[in-house]
């Protein structure tokens, strides 16, 4: 029972500091990657509770009493779906943000690398633009960079 009382706790605390820093987060384009980074805090503050409730969980998790190969074959997925994720949500940042220009994108293609210690660096962001807004490739880089502070290569699709 006290489990379920320290998950409430810390589920009561984590939707107040959300709404804090909510109500502390910039408008404007920002706003956005705030409400992502709040939305990812608040579903880590959910999930970490399981590890004590089940601790079977928890030393998969932690990596030990499970083969390496099981370890190494969970890591390597955690670490492909971070990439998705994160690829996912800079493609959606990117529509989103071209969309309140009115300008069309046809592909958004990130370069990610993993460091040694597991953090992910966005290396580039190729944006392809539909033939229609061909004129506005200048127009978008410079928006996009400024806005994400990311090195953003923009071209439009001539085919």
């Amino acid at each position: 029972m006290s489990g379920i009382r320290e998950w409430t706790t810390v589920i009561c605390l984590a939707a107040l500091s959300a709404a804090m820093l909510q109500s502390l987060a910039p408008d404007g384009s920002m706003e956005r990657m705030a409400k992502f980074v709040i939305g990812a805090f608040v579903i880590c503050a959910l999930i970490s509770p399981l590890a004590k409730l089940c601790p079977q969980i928890g030393t998969v998790l932690r990596g030990s009493g499970t083969a390496p190969e099981e370890s190494t074959r969970l890591q390597s997925a955690v670490e492909r779906q971070t990439r998705t994720a994160a690829e996912e949500s800079i493609r959606n940042l990117v529509t989103a943000e071209l969309g309140g220009i009115r300008i069309k994108c046809k592909n958004v293609a990130v370069r990610m690398d993993t460091n040694e210690d597991g953090s992910i660096s966005i290396i580039k962001v190729i944006v392809v633009l539909d033939k229609e807004n061909a004129a506005d490739c200048s127009k978008a880089a410079a928006l996009l960079e400024k806005d994400l502070g990311l090195k953003m290569e923009v071209t439009a699709d001539v085919g």
